[in-house]
């Protein structure tokens, strides 16, 4: 019944209702971890995504090689579509050990690390090989290093993407044409700061809430990476798409502590192995899949504009107030820290094309 109901994002307020009481049923039964189903170890990994997305392909992956390297003593059962809920609950359950390993966007942890808040300042990132090249050296181990003190393991960074608006009403060619949008935002209070800068009104919503938002044009538009617009089908609700790459957001791949503390060394190494084996097949998923989705969104009808860097640029001055209050909400010291580290890269990068 659940995978079924998660094919048609209309259905899934209904879906996840059942889906979590199904599931909390079965907490209630096996806990959390579990470790007696015929000398297995049950680790049960929830995602907001949809299966099919990028999310559960890197993650299906992920058991995959948990499964293989533990010769079928571990065993990761996906939950995928919100059916344990939105990312706040999902990072609450971890942290209580009712549910084992999870990917989300860094700011998802904001509420417990205020330092993952620095992932979704606006325009810091200029590609994806950029961001790779800083989270997979040491600025990225350092913010994983703060997890452990949170009941959480950080154990590696995947992809999400550049995000981008659609709208049911008009499309965004200018700055001012966010004037008076509802726009769906992450509970995330950068993307709320973000909205009010640009004169729209925001609506912090979960994912799993976010289609009937749509659909019931209870917002007018929303803010996401292609391949979640067409992962849950949220283009058949919109007419509008605005490439504006605002925003970039790696995916963290991140485990419970209390789970963490009841595995073995050797059950641990495995965990972080096949998440990191795992990592260049989910990015080279995610990033082959946004080419996709852009043509699928094309191909529904959606009317695409690109804003011109004139007008990106004014964007990116419009919402700089809002990074600098992030900058300091993050942590002035450790803020800093990243932005040279990206300055770094860049050069580095810059100085090798020459």
């Amino acid at each position: 019944m659940i995978p079924s109901i998660l094919k048609f994002p209309h259905l899934r307020p209904f879906g996840r209702a059942i889906g979590v009481g199904l599931v909390g049923l079965a907490m209630m039964l096996g806990g959390g971890f579990n470790a007696h189903a015929q000398d297995k170890k049950i680790l049960r990994m929830s995602f907001v995504n949809v299966k099919e997305h990028p999310h559960g392909m890197g993650a299906e992956r992920f058991a995959e090689l948990v499964n293989a390297k533990s010769a079928g003593k571990l065993v990761v059962r996906l939950y995928p579509g919100g059916t344990l809920g939105s990312d706040m609950q999902i990072v609450s359950s971890m942290q209580g050990g009712t549910i084992d390993l999870s990917v989300m966007v860094p700011g998802s942890l904001t509420g417990v690390s205020k330092e993952f808040g620095m992932f979704d300042m606006p325009f810091l990132f200029q590609s994806a090989a950029e961001a790779d090249a800083v989270l997979d050296g040491p600025f990225g181990a350092k913010l994983l290093a703060i997890l452990p003190s949170k009941n959480l393991v950080g154990l590696s960074y995947w992809d999400h993407g550049f995000r981008n608006f659609t709208t049911s009403t008009k499309p965004i060619n200018t700055i001012e044409d966010f004037r008076g949008l509802k726009v769906r935002v992450q509970q995330i209070p950068i993307y709320v700061d973000m909205m009010r800068a640009l004169d729209a009104n925001p609506v912090a919503l979960s994912f799993p809430e976010l289609y009937g938002a749509l659909e019931s044009r209870a917002v007018d538009g929303q803010e996401n990476p292609l391949t979640s617009i067409v992962g849950s089908r949220l283009h058949e609700a919109q007419k509008f798409l605005s490439i504006t790459r605002h925003t970039y957001n790696p995916l963290l791949v991140v485990a419970s502590k209390r789970t963490w503390d009841k595995l073995s060394e050797d059950e641990r190494k495995i965990l972080l192995e096949a998440a990191n084996e795992a990592k260049p097949y989910q990015r080279k998923v995610s990033r082959d899949a946004e080419a996709k989705a852009l043509e699928t969104i094309k191909a529904a009808g959606l009317k695409v504009n690109e804003l011109a860097p004139a007008e990106v640029e004014r964007l990116r001055q419009k919402v700089q107030p809002v990074s600098e209050k992030l900058a300091q909400d993050s942590g002035a010291a450790i803020t800093k820290e990243l932005r040279d580290e990206v300055a770094r890269v860049r050069a580095t990068a810059t100085s090798a094309r020459q």
